[in-house]
């Protein structure tokens, strides 16, 4: 016979939740949710400087956004840059988190290695593209190695055709160790007598890692795409130190495009309807990945 004060302190709600996750939603409700039902309306107006107020003005702002040849190859650019930004992640922290959590002969050396692959992770993003901004100096590291081995002169930030390169490689040095430490912490939490028993059926380790270790890193994986696309897709401080959205345009994401057409001349309702814009393209994926993750594993929303 179940305990009667068991069952009033089930059904009876418990409000010292509020004092745990309260901060979280006051935060949450200040930072992100007021400001996105603000920007809509802002969107539709224009800010005048001499009388500090806003006038309606209708889709004024987003005809203006959608006749600029500058916001369609500031959205070109921002794909690219994101689309193989989540490939790198992807492929580097994947490989290495499979490395890491294979069997070492020694332990020490796999915990040395687990903590030394962290370290770029330490770097902030403007920190990153300094140190990087000395290597790829004319007269840095890398420019002395390639003039020495390849008898040419790189311009890893000057030449167009170079630059979106050498930017995709600082950020997929600074961000990977995020993603190897999820991918890592997912693989650890396979279970090894699936192995175990997949191994006494004959399965090889190429039909172990497609028949165990993807279907069971999926929904991981699928998380860190998602994550990665919205960080990626409004990203501005390492690019920015690093190019400015040079040369001649090769780097200009969309962030930079807000900065300097809404922000920088004090344009709020433009800068407005360019946020508006870019939440929908966030939300635009957000909802392909929740309809193909309901679909995947047949789950009525």
């Amino acid at each position: 016979m179940p305990h009667k004060g068991g069952s009033v302190l089930k059904d009876k709600f418990d409000f010292r939740v509020f004092f745990f996750i309260g901060p979280a939603i006051i935060f949450l409700i200040l930072i992100i949710i007021y400001p996105l039902f603000m920007v809509l309306p802002c969107s539709f107006q224009e800010y005048s400087a001499q009388s500090h107020s806003f006038f309606f003005v209708g889709l004024k702002q987003y005809q203006r956004l959608f006749s600029d040849s500058l916001f369609w190859l500031s959205i070109k650019t921002t794909f690219i840059f994101t689309i193989i930004t989540i490939i790198l992640h992807l492929v580097v922290a994947w490989v290495i988190a499979l490395l890491l959590n294979a069997e070492w002969p020694s332990v020490r050396a796999r915990n040395f290695f687990r903590g030394a692959l962290i370290l770029p992770y330490i770097f902030s993003p403007p920190a990153a593209a300094l140190l990087w901004g000395i290597l790829y100096h004319p007269l840095g590291l890398l420019s002395y190695l390639s003039r020495q081995l390849l008898h040419t002169r790189i311009g890893f930030l000057s030449d167009p055709k170079v630059a979106m390169f050498s930017v995709l490689l600082v950020n997929a040095w600074n961000c990977y160790p995020l993603y190897m430490i999820l991918l890592l912490g997912g693989l650890q939490s396979i279970l090894k007598s699936m192995y175990d028993a997949a191994k006494v059926d004959g399965a090889n380790r190429l039909q172990l890692f497609l028949h165990i270790t993807l279907p069971q890193m999926s929904s991981l994986i699928m998380t860190i795409i998602i994550i990665d696309f919205i960080t990626t897709f409004i990203h501005f401080d390492l690019v920015w130190i690093m190019t400015k959205g040079g040369p001649l345009r090769s780097t200009y994401l969309i962030s930079f495009f807000l900065y300097e057409k809404g922000l920088l001349p004090y344009k709020f309702g433009y800068a407005s309807a360019l946020s508006v814009i870019i939440a929908l393209f966030i939300s635009v994926f957000l909802f392909i990945y929740v309809v193909s993750y309901f679909k995947r594993w047949e789950i009525q929303p």
